[in-house]
């Protein structure tokens, strides 16, 4: 999936620092789900040995992680937009790869759950980056986002609508990739 050069027309969009600090056989696993458009999240967090439940959780809360019956689950609100709920799929799934450190050795799961408020800023940024690379591939967004001369309001409500995502997450991640290129360098 990864390429070292964009093809004709594509835009060259790396894959965030956090995707690459991850060991080159999750790297591969991760790789070998992203081939479709809108990535199959489903599939993924099995592959990485992870169960997903629809739940009734708080309005508050879009998802959590945490650990039952010895294994990981993730919980995604069923009462969210299905947008919204593919973004806290990815996010929670980044986090499990990420930082699954901070719940393996936690009390039970009521006591032991992973929520996104709860977090130092630097712990979410990390999730949405990774959760950006799950959801939006770079190879992807970079063969599709090369079909658009300029991004409009349309555009961009049609890319969130190829990926299965809201047209906020999608102009998160586009605002993300500006300040990349406008920094020069690689995405944090």
């Amino acid at each position: 999936m990864t390429r070292d050069r964009p093809a004709a027309g594509e835009i060259a969009i790396p894959p965030s620092r956090e995707f690459r600090s991850l060991p080159p056989e999750q790297q591969r696993k991760i790789e070998s789900c992203l081939g479709e458009v809108p990535v199959k999240l489903g599939p993924l967090a099995r592959s990485l040995g992870v169960q997903v439940r629809l739940a009734t959780l708080p309005r508050n809360i879009s998802g959590q992680l945490g650990r039952e019956d010895g294994g990981f689950v993730i919980r995604i609100n069923r009462h969210e937009a299905k947008g919204r709920q593919r973004f806290t799929l990815a996010h929670q799934l980044a986090h499990f790869l990420l930082h699954r450190d901070r719940i393996v050795d936690g009390e039970p799961w009521e006591e032991n759950v992973l929520l996104r408020s709860d977090q130092p800023t630097h712990v979410e940024n990390e999730a949405n980056r990774l959760a950006f690379d799950l959801v939006i591939p770079p190879a992807g967004l970079a063969r599709i986002r090369a079909g658009y001369s300029i991004l409009t309001t349309q555009a961009i409500e049609e890319l969130a609508f190829r990926f299965g995502l809201t047209k906020v997450v999608m102009e998160d991640r586009l605002e993300m990739l500006e300040r990349h290129c406008h920094a020069g360098g690689t995405p944090h």
